[in-house]
């Protein structure tokens, strides 16, 4: 399984904090009615295709809709609550629930966010073998259960038929088991690694980590919480900017982890949100470029498009990796850029998180 990670956190310029006039109204909005508050600390024809262009807000399922889901029929559908009356707000895909947000940020707060990019280090986007710690666990069990104790029986059995009875046949038995043992631990360490390496070239992008200064990610971040209600940043990886340089992509992949009470511990343990928020629009005409869910049925494919972000659930809000959400960034024939949060199940501390004195 493959997951993105983010490399820590770099300083960001300085710039004028700013929020989108959008977000104020929608504050305004969402204070004059009785909301319920929702928990992120511990929430027949069929096209071969589902593609999602630059349709009017009263199109795609579920447009229009403001009421809330009282009930679930799939308890994978349990995930992090969002405003369903929050301006834009467009669901595309019921059970898994993925919904778009139109005009999530003005072009001008878009640009801020990449001229803050293109003044950091850009570098390799990095890839993690997600899941590393449950299949080293499930190796060392299998042979700890099988064939290192079968190493052991039989050196208790010729140590007893040389020296007979005794404490050295108990000695001679564990020793061969501890051996067998270590001998698969170091196997699958080794297999981690090459995992790690064929994984690198599934990702070919480059990316940054933005400390929410500029007016642009302040408005994300603020546009974020706003949109989830209840929630709050400091469950929030800090804003990451992604370039794509024609002809890159991002192999099939997942935003959870299977492993993440143990490799995810210092970054708020699982992945629950994702948001994608499309900084530029690219390829119009319709040959690439797109964030794609090939497991879904019918495929979905959504087109990037300046301001719009993309919003879906790795996870259950319990942390329940949810194996239907693996997704891909096809290949671009232009530069394509997008800015990415992570909602975590817990807080996220810097070098991850945003820095621990933000205010926006």
């Amino acid at each position: 399984m493959l997951v993105a990670r983010a490399s820590p956190a770099v300083f960001a310029p300085n710039a004028i904090p700013h929020v989108s006039s959008r977000r104020v109204s929608n504050e305004i909005r969402v204070a004059s009615r009785k909301s319920c508050p929702s928990r992120l600390l511990t929430s027949k024809c069929k096209p071969s295709r589902n593609v999602v262009t630059n349709a009017q807000p009263s199109s795609g399922f579920g447009a229009g809709v403001a009421t809330s889901i009282t009930t679930i029929a799939n308890p994978m559908d349990d995930h992090v609550p969002i405003d369903r009356l929050y301006h834009g707000v467009r669901q595309l895909r019921q059970s898994p629930d993925v919904f778009l947000v139109d005009d999530f940020l003005s072009a001008d707060e878009c640009a801020s966010i990449i001229a803050a990019a293109e003044k950091e280090d850009m570098t390799q986007s990095p890839v993690v073998y997600a899941g590393w710690s449950n299949d080293v666990r499930d190796i060392v069990t299998s042979v700890s259960r099988g064939p290192a104790l079968w190493a052991g029986a039989c050196a208790m059995l010729i140590r007893s038929s040389t020296s007979g009875p005794g404490v050295g046949v108990l000695l001679a038995g564990a020793g061969a088991f501890a051996a067998v043992v270590g001998v698969a631990g170091a196997g699958a360490a080794a297999w981690v690694r090459y995992q790690e390496q064929q994984l690198r070239g599934m990702r070919t992008s480059t990316s940054c980590v933005l400390r929410g200064s500029s007016a642009g990610e302040i408005a994300y971040i603020k546009n974020a919480e706003a949109l989830m209600p209840g929630s709050t940043c400091e469950n929030f990886e800090a804003p990451t900017v992604i370039r794509y340089e024609k002809g890159q992509r991002l192999a099939p992949h997942f935003d959870a982890n299977k492993g993440a009470d143990v490799e995810d511990a210092k970054r708020g343990g699982q992945t629950l949100v994702t948001m994608l928020l499309y900084l530029n629009d690219v390829d119009a005409d319709g040959r690439g470029g797109d964030t794609r869910f090939g497991k879904l049925d019918p495929p979905l494919t959504v087109k990037p498009k300046k301001g719009s972000c993309l919003v879906f659930f790795p996870a259950t809000k319990d942390g329940v990796f949810d194996e239907r959400l693996e997704h891909e960034g096809t290949e671009t024939t232009q530069t394509k850029w997008i800015c990415r949060i992570w909602a975590h199940q817990g807080a996220v501390n810097p070098p991850f998180g945003l820095p621990n004195d933000w205010k926006g």
